[in-house]
């Protein structure tokens, strides 16, 4: 039977989750954000619909954690009514002067892509009047690509048209930015004290850099993105170091992240498993092992600590309850070098190869045209439309992904190596909170114990058995 209550959202069974560990019995509802280790008797009385209460008399903390449960909570759901863009992005260019082993994003045609100048100002001016017509509290403006600084003429051109329309309006506008890194003092300077938030894609030590991210014409990077995270880390810019890892890197993360905590002064490090593609499998550079990456992350994360350091994996975010991953769904309006609004940065034909249609409308010199079926179509892309997420206790955190590359026709429980990891960090995190590091360690180390976790199919208390 269904652990009580039964009745379905905002309070059913799918926001209810239990994961054996050891003897005991994780029993998760992050809706209601409880947590609470139990023993399996106490875990079999959860199932009876409703307990008895001579059958919890005895334990006044097991009959707190039923009053918990029973509670009424909120369930992310699915935008709707009108479009409130969350975020700007804005793709100044699909150009690059890099040429990353596992890169595919760009083809020769597509290097030359650069936004004009009147269609980032008619985004900008669309963009800051919905802020203003719906009364945000603040507008955020993200500079994506290609590289955002192969067209710097166009970032300049944003930031300081949407600073006078912010001046104008009276509210507050964020400027963030993912970018390679390779661009010279003057640059830095600029990035420094104009951008609030820089996502610095940046692999690691020289040998990991120079290999996974040359130069377009093949030379090193590593001193030009070396000098410019040195150059962030003492400006008023938040910085965030971002890594991709391979199966070559992955035994190095601890190592990697200690040494971007000593070379620079991060805000945040984030790890991402590299994406298998043509262009990695020809320069052999293989995803890491997902077992293994999730240990060496959490040995990273560990590491970090004494820095003071957030360590971020975006598919085990416990901070976070959503019913999507990224901007897709959350109306956000990215618009593309053509002039196209997207729920999406990726290229359309990667959006395309997956049956999938990201497009929201058009940048017009009235603005923005975004069409409602468009929009209605990008909503429906969340986790409640996942079925392979149904059951399983990341749900809410995880929201199943990239919705362009972890895209799964299974049903519920049949994991891939994404969920692996995902699976296992987010245990060990809400363990951790738990103040249960000691165990949740001993569960990494116990490889019977770990693949009991991770391979159960339905993490819904029904039909498990606690014996």
């Amino acid at each position: 039977m269904p652990i009580w209550p039964q009745s379905p959202s905002p309070t059913g069974s799918d926001s209810i989750f239990t994961v054996p560990v050891f003897d005991d019995v994780l029993v998760y509802a992050p809706l209601k954000n409880i947590a609470a280790l139990v023993n399996r008797r106490a875990a079999q009385m959860l199932q009876v619909c409703p307990p008895q209460p001579n059958d919890i008399s005895e334990n006044t903390a097991l009959a707190e954690l039923l009053r918990e449960l029973a509670e009424q909570c909120t369930t992310p759901v699915p935008r709707q009514g009108n479009f409130v863009p969350t975020m700007l992005g804005i793709l100044p260019t699909r150009g690059c002067n890099f040429a990353c082993q596992y890169c595919g994003f760009l083809t020769p045609n597509e290097t030359n892509l650069t936004m004009s100048r009147d269609t980032a100002r008619a985004a900008v001016d669309w963009y800051m009047n919905q802020v203003r017509d719906h009364q945000e509290p603040y507008a955020k403006i993200h500079f994506f690509g290609g590289e955002p600084f192969y067209a710097p003429h166009i970032v300049e051109e944003v930031v300081e048209l949407a600073r006078k329309r912010a001046r104008e309006l009276h509210i507050t506008v964020v400027f963030e930015v993912t970018t390679n890194g390779a661009f010279g003092e003057a640059r830095c300077a600029w990035v420094g004290a104009n951008i609030d938030s820089v996502v610095l894609s940046f692999d690691g030590p020289a040998d990991i850099q120079n290999l996974h991210r040359p130069f377009r014409d093949g030379k090193a990077t590593f001193n030009a993105v070396y000098r410019t995270a040195k150059h962030l880390s003492a400006s008023s810019a938040q910085l965030c170091l971002r890594a991709c890892v391979t199966q070559a890197t992955v035994s190095r993360m601890p190592d990697i992240a200690a040494w971007f905590c000593q070379e620079f002064s991060p805000a945040v490090v984030s790890f991402e498993p590299v994406q298998t593609s043509p262009w990695s499998q020809t320069a052999q550079l293989q995803p890491p092992d997902p077992w293994e990456f999730a240990r060496r992350f959490v040995d990273a994360a560990r590491a970090l600590e004494a820095y003071g350091v957030p360590l971020v994996y975006a598919a085990a975010d416990t901070t976070v309850r959503h019913v999507t991953f990224c901007p897709v769904g959350d109306d956000a309006a990215i618009v593309a070098p053509d002039g196209s609004v997207n729920a999406c940065y990726l290229l359309p034909r990667e959006w395309e190869a997956k049956g999938l249609d990201l497009q929201l409308g058009q940048i017009t010199s009235e603005g923005a045209d975004v069409k409602p079926t468009a929009l209605d179509r990008v909503r429906r892309q969340n986790v409640l439309n996942k079925p392979f997420c149904e059951k399983c206790f990341c749900k809410w955190h995880c929201a199943g992904g990239c919705h362009v590359n972890h895209t799964l026709e299974v049903e519920q429980g049949q994991f891939d190596r994404l969920c692996i990891q995902a699976r296992i960090i987010t245990l060990y995190r809400i363990l951790r909170d738990l103040d249960q590091e000691a165990l949740a360690l001993r569960l990494l180390n116990d490889l019977t114990a770990l693949e009991r976790v991770v391979w159960q199919s339905s993490d819904v208390p029904e039909g498990q058995e606690f014996n």
